[in-house]
């Protein structure tokens, strides 16, 4: 019994190590920053040359391309801390 309580215990420590890892090992703020002004500058180039072709539906389309990007973004960043006790984190209330 002792034997394999410390082989449980082992295997705690090892996860919880692994998830001290992945807790602290954060994205650079650079990398957000970049996507979105990628995504601006895309867009802004792109509505240029679909303005002859979709006429008025140039800025609908666009914004809506634009809001879903970023959204994406924003839940890309939002997973990048499991940990946190947001929406998009992982449900620690229920095991602490």
């Amino acid at each position: 019994a002792l034997l394999a309580m410390e082989e449980q215990l082992n295997e705690l420590s090892q996860n919880f190590g692994a998830c001290l890892k992945i807790n602290n090992t954060k994205m650079p703020s650079s990398y957000t920053l970049f996507m979105r002004s990628y995504i601006i500058f895309y867009f802004l180039l792109t509505s240029l040359s679909w303005a002859p072709s979709m006429k008025w539906f140039t800025p609908i389309i666009t914004g809506i391309m634009v809001m879903l990007l970023n959204t994406v973004i924003v839940i890309g960043d939002q997973m990048m801390r499991p940990f946190d006790l947001q929406w998009a984190g992982l449900p620690l209330k229920k095991y602490c």
